[in-house]
């Protein structure tokens, strides 16, 4: 088997690791109504108050994931790319961020 081959095969797999990591959490989240009737910005924001570190986490993973498939499919540098974007994203994020 080839590197690249390899590579493909261990990026897929992590990718679906990772699907069935978040689905298995959905499943095993309690859907208690935190707002009733709220509006879906409302919700937004409770879930970015509430676990804005597991949404940093998840998002410098997947863009992780997403940036190696497509080096692997079309054979560009899109990891530096992806580097560079993450490491600077969160840190705008901040700056938007409301304090209580």
């Amino acid at each position: 088997m080839k590197t690249e081959q390899k590579d493909k095969i261990y990026s897929s797999i992590l990718l679906l690791l990772s699907c069935g990591f978040i689905l298995y959490k959905l499943n095993s989240l309690s859907f208690a109504n935190p707002i009733p009737n709220g509006t879906i910005l409302e919700y937004l924001m409770y879930a970015i108050d509430t676990y804005f570190d597991m949404l940093i986490i998840g998002y410098v993973f997947f863009c992780l994931q997403i940036a190696g498939y497509f080096e692997l499919k079309y054979k560009k540098d899109y990891i530096t790319i992806s580097l560079l974007t993450i490491s600077l994203t969160p840190i705008s994020l901040l700056f938007f961020r409301k304090e209580k």
